[in-house]
């Protein structure tokens, strides 16, 4: 069993099916092994959370769901599922309120947008199977055209969790449920999971509300192939009660500004996909071919100096994948190809906002991207102990924009990346292992960072700009494992940029478009760990995972070697976990941000750290049930959840109304059960 323990803390990249793997859990991290060689096993930089993570829990936000994942930074937003900043190494921080920076995949396939954007709101993370958090050298395995790394989704093991529901209520009107059922016959295996969560909101005009749900079905048609289904559908609606000064955000934190009173900025969104895919898998040999289409359908209404907006849009995604494992000369080798296409058909309409009704059209668009990634990937067991890994992407993609209004223009851009990695990965015991390597990422910009909205109210124009991708070679070195009762995961990365995609605002909050800014370095430090402190008849541990980030321009004629705006310097969470074997359990905890948080990137306007103390009690009466009381933010601290978007310059720092406050105390009950 020793031997194994490494695997709860280690992602093994050659995640390429062997058989008669299983899942090793240790909360938050779940990995499946495969072996290269006895001893050796090719380290994955990311993390696997499995549904258990989350029981006896309160998921509130996305940020609950993912907090404990080092180098996963999710800035809350308003409370409950409206869009978090969501960021990984600093990907994707300036984008609000459309996320970008990473790759939203559902079974290996996109669940976004085909031009790399997605709406987080339309995600419910607690009704896959398990949900893949990958950076570093497992994201440019996966998404090579997206700088941060990817989350994705897994629907497509349908026999796990055979049945469970569970039911909550808590503070500011708050209601969530969910339901999964599972069922297997013989070669066919299918699995449905439905979600509904709503709520009132801390603050005034922060109402939400949002139905999910995810069917997948297979079969194996013959003992190494089989063929798979999904189906994914969300629908959400929430307002939006909009940002504050900071004065107003300490003082009156549940108050919303006269602008929200006049323009009722709100958001009505669904998605709706559909997944095929075929599997073959042998100990020498896999192979897998998956297509996706999707539609979308969104409308907008933002502040009156965005105006309001309508989309729908069509996706389709096509993957292929194909391994080879054999021995040359006594070593152990796996070729791997991977081919990825999307394509999308966007229609975006731009409409003033007259004080919460569709005003008159300024803007008409017919956006068409295309994006497709080659994939070659070497790897070798060297020792038995050392892997060794080198690969080399190519990326393709096209930005086409058809202005559809009386004499508009298209726009059209075009980027090619060749974008390489190496690897190696010693493990130097069975439960410890040491990792280094360098990869090399690019990203086109999305449809939000070329269209924008231009101009004062009421003569708002749209705006196009002509943007290049982004680009970034990353090196990162690592250590993961256990000794006794202590596992840990610390990485260390340091990346160099260029022309990195900034999206900015005004002093009002108003979109000021995207530009391409001079080369910054990204660097950071990721731990995690999980110390067993009681092992008997009770069970006490301690998890903390933290991550320090320093974004800085290198050499800006503006900002000099200024930090960039967006990021706190320091984050982390840790609390102390007890069970009982009569069924208790229980946490107490906190989460926190150390340093100044700019707002902007000429470092006039920033607000604090803090530190919020959280905790939660249950009891498991029986194996099926489970009841729990989930306490947030105990002693009722006020503070800055995250802001609104990021400035170049905050010309009047008071009267500047971006900042988002974070909820107060509140409570969850649930009742759990599953068999």
């Amino acid at each position: 069993m020793r031997g194994h323990l490494l695997s709860a803390l280690l992602l093994l990249g050659a995640a390429d099916g062997a058989e008669g793997d299983t899942p090793q859990l240790l909360p938050p991290w779940v990995v499946t092994e495969t072996r290269i060689q006895p001893d050796a096993g090719d380290v994955r930089a990311s993390a696997l959370v499995a549904p258990e993570a989350w029981e006896g829990r309160a998921i509130v936000t996305l940020a609950d769901a993912f907090r404990e994942i080092p180098g996963a930074i999710m800035q809350e937003s308003f409370g409950g599922f409206e869009p978090p900043r969501l960021s990984i190494r600093g990907s994707g921080v300036q984008s609000a309120p459309t996320s970008r920076g990473l790759a939203l995949r559902l079974d290996d396939l996109p669940l976004g947008l085909a031009d790399g954007s997605f709406n987080s709101a339309l995600v419910d993370p607690l009704l896959a199977t398990r949900v893949e958090v990958q950076r570093g050298l497992d994201g440019w395995r996966t998404a090579p055209h997206t700088m941060g790394g990817a989350l994705e989704l897994r629907g497509d093991r349908p026999e796990i969790r055979r049945e469970a529901l569970q039911i909550e209520a808590g503070s500011f009107g708050a209601f969530r449920a969910r339901a999964v059922q599972a069922r297997r016959n013989g070669a066919t295996a299918g699995r449905a999971a439905l979600s509904f969560a709503r709520q009132d909101g801390f603050r005034s005009h922060s109402e939400q509300e949002r139905t999910a749900a995810l069917a997948s079905f297979g079969r194996h048609l013959a003992e190494p192939t089989s063929v798979r289904m999904g189906v994914y559908h969300a629908r959400a609606r929430y307002a939006v009660p909009g940002p504050l000064t900071l004065a107003a955000a300490r003082s009156q934190p549940r108050l919303v500004s006269t602008d929200v009173e006049r323009d009722q900025p709100r958001r009505v969104s669904t998605l709706s996909r559909l997944g095929l895919s075929l599997d073959h898998a042998t100990e020498t040999r896999e192979f897998d071919l998956g297509l996706s289409i999707a539609r979308t359908a969104d409308e907008f209404m933002q502040l009156r100096s965005n105006g309001a907006s309508r989309s729908r849009s069509d996706d389709a995604s096509l993957h292929g994948a194909f391994a080879q494992r054999f021995t040359v000369a006594g070593i152990w080798q796996q070729l791997r190809l991977t081919a990825n296409a999307t394509r999308g058909w966007r229609e975006l309409q731009r409409f003033r906002n007259e004080a919460g009704v569709i005003g008159a059209a300024f803007g008409s668009d017919g956006l068409y991207p295309t994006t497709a990634t080659l994939q070659f990937e070497d790897a070798i067991a060297i020792t038995p102990r050392v892997v060794a890994t080198f690969g080399v992407a190519q990326v393709a993609a096209r930005r086409h924009v058809v202005d559809r209004m009386p004499g508009g223009t298209g726009t059209r851009i075009s980027s090619r990346h060749t974008l390489p990695q190496l690897s190696a990965q010693w493990h130097v015991s069975p439960e410890a292992a040491l990792f280094v390597a360098v990869t090399r990422s690019a990203e086109p910009p999305t449809f939000d960072d070329l269209v924008s909205v231009a101009g004062a109210y009421p003569m708002l124009q749209r705006h196009t700009q002509r943007l290049v991708a982004q680009d970034a070679t990353t090196w990162e070195i690592g250590a993961r494992g256990r000794v006794a009762s202590l596992a840990w995961d610390v990485g260390v990365y340091q990346a160099g940029w260029r022309n990195e995609i900034l999206r900015l605002a005004d002093a009002r909050g108003a979109a000021r478009g995207s530009v391409n800014g001079t080369p910054t370095t990204h660097r950071g430090l990721e731990t995690a760990a999980r110390w067993t402190l009681v092992e008997g008849s009770s069970r006490v541990w301690l998890r903390v995972a933290a991550a320090w980030n320093d974004i800085r321009f290198n050499s800006d004629p503006v900002y000099g070697r200024g930090r960039l705006a967006g990021l706190p310097p320091h984050l982390g969470n840790a609390d102390v976990q007890f069970e009982s074997r009569r069924g208790l359990f229980g946490a107490i905890g906190a989460d926190w941000t150390f340093g100044d948080t700019r707002v902007d990137h000429a470092g006039r306007l920033s607000y604090p750290g803090r530190t919020l103390v959280h905790g939660r009690f249950g009891w498991r009466p029986a194996p099926e049930w489970t009841c729990f009381i989930d306490v947030r933010n105990i002693f009722d601290r006020t503070s800055i959840a995250s802001t609104a978007g990021v400035l170049d310059v905050a010309r009047n720092p008071p009267a500047t109304a971006i900042f988002l406050p974070a909820a107060g105390r509140n409570f969850s009950i649930g009742l759990e059960w599953k068999q």
